[in-house]
């Protein structure tokens, strides 16, 4: 791993900590704060090429799909599932070791865990490229 994309990957963990740390503390949706999320990760990916942040886009955007509907539904607990998801996903989050392979088990793990929520109308949840790190 060259310096430069061990910094980009810190810049990654770094954005992604503030934003768990948020969900965690309570006092906001946790679905508005993956939006808010998954735009300053757009943000990021445009400036630099940061390896799995595009893993980690597609997980945060198949977690706050989960309040639309599609491709999950839940009926009326569906808002409450999504955040509890969310939780769970910012736990993890800030649980996982500070290094590539930290997030490469994190979004392995989380793409394993949204690929088997039950989807409607035959709906697939996002699988990108899950396990892509830098310097792989």
């Amino acid at each position: 791993m060259t310096n430069a994309v061990s910094a980009s990957l810190t810049a990654v963990i770094d954005l992604i900590d503030g934003y768990m740390h948020r969900v965690l503390n309570g006092g906001e949706d946790p679905v508005g704060v993956v939006e808010e999320l998954k735009s300053a990760l757009v943000e990021l990916l445009l400036r630099d090429d940061v390896g799995n942040a595009g893993g980690l886009y597609g997980i945060y955007a198949d977690l706050s799909d989960i309040v639309d509907g599609y491709p999950f539904h839940y009926g009326d607990g569906t808002e409450m599932i999504a955040q509890r998801e969310i939780r769970d996903a910012a736990w993890d989050w800030l649980s996982i070791p500070r290094n590539a392979d930290g997030v490469k088990t994190y979004v392995d793990h989380w793409a394993a865990r949204i690929a088997a929520l039950p989807t409607t109308d035959g709906g697939r949840p996002y699988r990108g490229n899950p396990g892509r790190l830098e310097g792989e």
